[in-house]
């Protein structure tokens, strides 16, 4: 459904500044999979969901989704495969002025979807995230978890076949941020959309997904479920990482 080969990033390339931020990238995701990324900062966790969704254009390497290999489209075409691709950033970046239901049906106005269906898409996802009453508020009159929800279900209106997380929940207090979790994987359970999760914070990781996707210096130490890593880490980097002092 997802598959990334040999994706690499570059900044600066060919400069004294040169920074490689991502080096050779693999992995493949089955539909409704969700997988979460976690390293330390630098590790290239934020640059690599930007390259997926060509927010930022990869230096070498290939994004396909749904058979399609996005490197390969016009630019034109690269924009409409865009909109299977949802995503959500560390900051909420909601339209302070318009709103709840006016920041929901914002990207379906973008691509001319009729008013009816955009009208009924917005009722159902308020449903979806708990905020029906919250319709004709502003985001200013609502909690960090909230708009947190908000910005789920602007990116969830196109019906996205891939949704990429960026940090979701780091403006957010831990508390919030606890509640959000578990409010988060049984939403994408329940939507059945492939996601990839980008974290810090272990717990989250440990949390939310089905497998974890340890990432250092722009490239995957390990793949594998949070009790494989626990258990058996397969570097002393992820040994280190996790907090462990042995490695199989």
């Amino acid at each position: 459904m997802l598959e990334i080969k040999n994706l690499s990033k570059t900044f600066l390339k060919g400069t004294p500044n040169e920074h490689k931020a991502l080096d050779g990238i693999s992995l493949s995701l089955d539909k409704g999979e969700f997988v979460t990324v976690i390293g330390s900062n630098g590790a290239g966790k934020s640059t690599l969901v930007r390259c997926i969704n060509f927010l930022e254009k990869p230096t070498a390497g290939t994004v396909t989704v749904d058979g399609q290999e996005l490197g390969s489209l016009s630019k034109k075409q690269l924009l409409e495969a865009r909109r299977s691709m949802g995503m959500i950033f560390q900051q909420f970046n909601l339209l302070m002025q318009q709103t709840v239901a006016k920041n929901i049906a914002y990207p379906m106005e973008c691509i001319g979807v009729p008013r009816a269906k955009i009208n009924a898409r917005v009722k159902e996802l308020l449903e979806v995230v708990g905020l029906e009453s919250k319709a004709k508020a502003y985001p200013a009159q609502l909690s960090g978890g909230q708009r947190q929800r908000v910005a789920f279900a602007r990116a969830l209106a196109p019906n996205p076949q891939v949704l990429l997380l960026d940090e979701p929940f780091a403006a957010i207090d831990a508390k919030v941020r606890t509640e959000l979790r578990s409010w988060l994987k049984e939403m994408v359970e329940k939507l059945g959309i492939t996601s990839i999760f980008v974290t810090h914070d272990q717990d989250e990781a440990v949390e939310v997904a089905d497998e974890i996707i340890i990432t250092n210096h722009g490239t995957i130490e390990q793949m594998g479920t949070p009790v494989e890593i626990y258990k058996s880490p397969g570097t002393p980097f992820v040994a280190k990482f996790i907090g462990r002092s042995s490695v199989v």
